[in-house]
Formats: C-alpha cells, structure tokens, sequence
C-alpha cells in the first residue's frame, strides 16, 4: 500500500501561537500520543515554528521533551517575558518595538543546545534572507545528513520570530564559517507553511504522486472591518502596523484556497484546515500579551475544540491519524 505522508500545518501568528497549541493539546489528549509519532512532516511558520521545534525537541530518552499542554502552559507563562519593555512610539518609529534578549533566554532555557538534526520527526521552518533577498527554509531532513544545515534549535526558533518592526533581524554564524545569514520571520511570504511543506512531499517523492493527509493550523482569525471611512485617511504611520497583520492573514487564507484544489478527496488526498473566528472584543495584534488577551484565546481556543461541529470534525481527525499511525508500523 503507498504511503500516504502525514502532514501538519502551523500558521504564523505571534501570542496567537495558544491557539494552535490548544488545539493540538486536544489532539494528543483524544489520541493519547504526541504530535511527534502522529506527523512525519511539520512545518510551523514564525510562531508556529516555535511550536514544531517544541514538540519534536527529545529529552535524554529520545521521547519528546514537552506535550502539547506543556507548550500552552509555556506561552501563559513566558509570552508576557516576550513582548515586554516596548519602545515608546517614537522608538518604533525609527527601530524595532522590542528587544530579543528575554525572547533569547526564553528560548535558551527550552530547547538548551540541541540542534535541529535531533527532532523526533521532519521539521519544516520558513525564514528569509533579507540580504539575498530569498526564502531560506530550514530542514531537519537536510540538517541530518549536511552540517552546513544544522542550527540550534534556540536559533532556528529565534530567526523564524524575527518579525519586521517588532524584533531586530536575527543573524547567525553558517556551522562552517563562512558567510553568515541574516534571517527574518518567513511570515512575510509563508504564514501558512501548508503550501511548503506540500512542495516538500512532492519534491522528496519526484517519480509519483503521494498521497497526503495534511491538517492545517491557523492562529485565529479577525472579523472586524476596517471601515473605509477611516482608513482611506491612514497613511505610513497608521498602515504600518496593520499591515503586517493584512498581509500574514491575506497569505494564510489565499494559501488555504489553493491547498482545497490541490489535496481533495477525490485524489485520495485529504485535508482538514482549523481556524477559529475570534470572538468579539478579543485584540488579535500577534503582541498583545496582556493576561486578559492570553486568557481570551486560550478560553476560545477551548471552546472552539468544544464546539458540537467542530469538536465533531476534531474527532474525525483523530480517528484518521490514528489509523494512519497504526499503518506505518505495519
């Protein structure tokens, strides 16, 4: 029987992250196995590839270091560290709003010196290059077999958090000398890695079409109109930051649309795509760390796991994995 390759999807999102966190924490409660065994490829933009170095970092047994609800947990906790000590306006005006030495003792403290070579399962972390203008996207498959491509995972999460006008770019020593990289968050053309990491099974399996069964993570969506009557007054300093979070959003949903054509069921592909509204009154700026606003997602995200339909078709994502994960051992 072919293979069919199992594949997670994590959007960027910034403290949105819970939201994708929450929701695998109920995939692993309702399957009782980590991500890790469950996925043979994860790709996790910005945040979300925050969320695919942690769950597939090993401890010293070779199993993973954290679960779901240990990442969820992590982000009530350390996210207020993150997005701390703003500069004021005018200092973001002329400079990034935040400074990454919290984000780095954040990330030195997770993942210690592991390199990204040891995750338990293919990871997949968009970044780009900003002085050779490219995408630079980071494998653990290449990081195993070529030293050139194995970063700390530390790193590797950092430079995908880089984002524009929030975080300085993140530049870093190549493992053999040479020139270095300097990296920014892979938001800015790959929110949702979906598409990637389908480029990727497609690549690794060039003489056929694989099968795939890929389940896609967004971080929440707004539905708040911008009302014309005001933004057609905005100029550089009132577009600036809303921009950012049009664009990532605009990225996620076109990206979604394609993926409907190229996976369908009648293929023998099949994917599943969990994105959440957010619910009146919540702020969904990818910063906003107040206690009020983690606790808003995090009660959200929990209710849209409990949701009648949606709690249905979480259901049937498990039963599917599990299967699929009872079929590669055999």
């Amino acid at each position: 029987m072919p293979k069919i390759w199992r594949i997670l999807s994590i959007d960027g999102g910034g403290t949105r992250g819970i939201v994708a966190a929450t929701i695998l924490a109920s995939i692993e409660k309702q399957t009782g196995k980590p991500i890790s065994q469950l996925f043979d490829l994860i790709a996790g933009t910005s945040t979300g590839g925050i969320l695919a170095l942690g769950l597939t970092k090993p401890n010293k047994h070779g199993q993973p270091e954290f679960s779901a609800q240990d990442l969820c947990d992590l982000y009530k906790r350390e996210i207020p560290k993150i997005f701390s000590n703003p500069q004021s306006w005018w200092g973001n005006l002329i400079g990034p709003k935040y400074r990454s030495f919290a984000f780095q003792q954040v990330l030195e403290e997770a993942f210690g010196n592991y390199y990204l070579h040891s995750a338990l399962c293919d990871l997949l972390i968009p970044c780009y290059d900003i002085e050779n203008r490219s995408p630079y996207i980071f494998r653990s498959r290449l990081a195993k077999d070529h030293v050139d491509h194995d970063f700390h995972m530390r790193d590797v999460a950092l430079a995908a958090c880089a984002s524009p006008t929030l975080f300085y770019p993140v530049r870093f020593p190549r493992p053999r000398g040479g020139k270095s990289i300097c990296l920014v968050d892979g938001g800015v053309f790959a929110n949702n890695p979906a598409i990637n990491a389908l480029a990727e099974v497609r690549s690794l399996n060039a003489d056929e079409s694989p099968k795939c069964f890929m389940v896609s993570l967004g971080t929440g969506k707004s539905t708040l109109a911008l009302s014309n009557e005001w933004i057609s007054l905005w100029g550089y300093v009132q577009w600036s930051r809303p921009m950012l979070e049009l664009v990532m959003e605009s990225i996620s949903e076109s990206v979604h649309e394609q993926i409907q054509h190229l996976l369908s069921a009648a293929d023998a592909h099949h994917y599943y795509r969990l994105q959440m509204d957010f619910p009146a009154g919540t702020n969904p700026a990818i910063d906003n760390a107040s206690q009020s606003n983690m606790q808003s997602l995090d009660l959200a995200a929990q209710a849209y796991c409990e949701d009648s339909e949606k709690g249905q078709e979480l259901s049937k994502i498990c039963e599917i994995l599990l299967s699929l994960n009872r079929e590669s051992k055999d």
